[in-house]
């Protein structure tokens, strides 16, 4: 796909001046190219050039833009910081790329009614320090921290740390400002407390839209205080099956930890142990791939933290787990707070293939070992590299949003084929028993092939709701359920 062909490119981008200044728009070659990508797996073959990117900065420009994009029924595509791994943020038909990151402000911290309200292209990370300086925190820190922004994280409702406890992204919304397609813009509820029940929950309807019913500019999130105490502590099993016996019994004794991440063996030589070698400069202990680890966090008062970590361990111990060394959680915990420069080292094409999922998911926890077996079954099938299967545990009942990787070359087209069925059978395993194709966080472009399967019926209703909001099909089209 090439950039779109339109008869008023010229009356378009002198708009777009008038609207945002000269230096927040380009038609560069040089400078679209950067936009044709993200963290996706997406052939190096294909071209999704967009018209123009601009970089906005209030939501009256927003507004603006939308409108003149009405008018003349451009593609419209918002994008954060690019780390999405489906496809969500590239421009599928070309278009207006509408770059976040310069509506990063702060607005307003409410401590009394625990909330904050930001612009939607804040950095999660900025976000993070700035309420950590006034003793306060969101439940919210993807490995992608550094980068990703509010609003996407609300479009694509993710998952990272504190969601055992609190939930996923979109638990913490408060309510929203969006950007219709008309350009009127609106407030989805009440500005300091979620209240679904006065009307119809729009704050859920455009958390999850992906960008395709609006443009998010605003977000107000719900607030929580530091913790007097928090423990971060890695946990090692003899195999994966015992792992998930342990996460099923921690669930049935009624503790609630802020965090559980579990691993199978590969995941943690990828992810745990690459951490150690980069801290550490020498390499560790390679573990079976069969193996199982955990990675769970408490947090309150010392006392209760205390008593959490006990149950845990005595629990974690029937099912022969272990605690690792301390200079393994160490390398962990690092590489969760910190990054170098290059903040996917392991990752870098430079240094050999880098890793892409071909697989996210949700399902029941029971069901996780299962998925985990299915995978190393089609590792072997189809003879990839496996970089690993990882889950993020959820409330309110333990569900595992699972996300697997293999190593994939992005110019060799066989390679794709080949991480494309290995696709297609997973997806296709996880609707079969009841679970979701929308893991950790949307289905982008890459995913619209299972909406069929997963839906049925209901996918018709989504896409009227999408005609009627979006009759000219402007809201980055070619992704979710158009």
């Amino acid at each position: 796909m090439v950039n779109s062909d339109f008869q008023h490119h010229e009356d378009v981008y002198k708009a777009l001046v008038n609207i945002v200044g000269p230096e927040n728009v380009t038609q560069e070659k040089c400078d679209l190219i950067c936009y044709e990508r993200d963290f996706s797996l997406i052939p190096t073959s294909l071209e999704y050039t967009p018209d123009f990117v601009i970089h906005l900065k209030t939501t009256e420009q927003a507004s603006e833009v939308v409108k003149l994009a009405n008018k003349y029924k451009i593609p419209i595509v918002p994008r954060g910081g690019g780390t999405g791994q489906w496809g969500g943020s590239i421009p599928a038909k070309g278009g207006i790329i509408l770059d976040m990151r310069k509506m990063n402000s702060i607005l307003g911290l409410d401590e009394e009614n625990r909330t904050v309200t930001v612009q939607g292209g804040a950095v999660v990370r900025d976000v993070v320090n700035h309420l950590k300086k006034r003793g306060f925190f969101i439940a919210d820190k993807p490995d992608s921290w550094f980068a990703a922004t509010v609003s996407a994280r609300t479009q694509t409702n993710g998952v990272g740390y504190y969601n055992l406890r609190y939930g996923r992204f979109v638990d913490q919304v408060v309510c929203l400002e969006v950007v219709l397609p008309t350009g009127e813009v609106i407030k989805t509820g009440p500005s300091k407390v979620y209240d679904p029940s006065s009307g119809y929950d729009l704050t859920r309807l455009f958390s999850n839209a992906e960008g395709t019913l609006g443009i998010i500019t605003e977000v107000t999130l719900r607030i929580h205080r530091l913790p007097e105490h928090r423990v971060v502590e890695l946990i090692e099993f003899p195999t994966h099956e015992n792992l998930i016996k342990a996460v099923m019994a921690i669930r049935d004794s009624g503790l609630i930890p802020e965090t559980i991440e579990t691993m199978d063996g590969t995941c943690y030589n990828s992810y745990v142990q690459g951490a150690y070698t980069e801290l550490y400069k020498e390499p560790a202990h390679e573990a079976p791939r069969d193996m199982g680890a955990m990675l769970v966090t408490y947090a309150g008062t010392r006392k209760l933290v205390e008593a959490q970590a006990e149950l845990a361990h005595e629990l974690s111990q029937k099912f022969g787990g272990k605690p690792a060394s301390n200079r393994l959680q160490e390398a962990l915990v690092a590489s969760k707070e910190t990054h170098p420069i290059n903040p996917f080292p392991r990752d870098a094409a430079l240094a050999g293939k880098p890793s892409k999922y071909v697989f996210d998911g949700t399902v029941p926890l029971e069901s996780t070992a299962d998925v985990f077996a299915v995978y190393l079954k089609l590792v072997d099938k189809y003879k990839v590299e496996p970089f690993g299967i990882e889950t993020v545990n959820c409330a309110p009942d333990f569900h595992s949003a699972i996300c697997a990787r293999i190593h994939v070359d992005e110019s060799d087209e066989a390679e794709i084929k080949t991480a494309r069925k290995f696709e297609d059978e997973m997806q296709r395993h996880i609707i079969g028993i009841g679970g979701g194709i929308g893991g950790c966080g949307g289905i982008g472009i890459l995913r619209t092939r299972y909406a069929e399967a997963q839906h049925g019926p209901a996918l018709e209703l989504m896409k009227k709701i999408k005609r009627l909001l979006d009759p000219n099909n402007i809201m980055n089209p070619g992704k979710k359920f158009e």
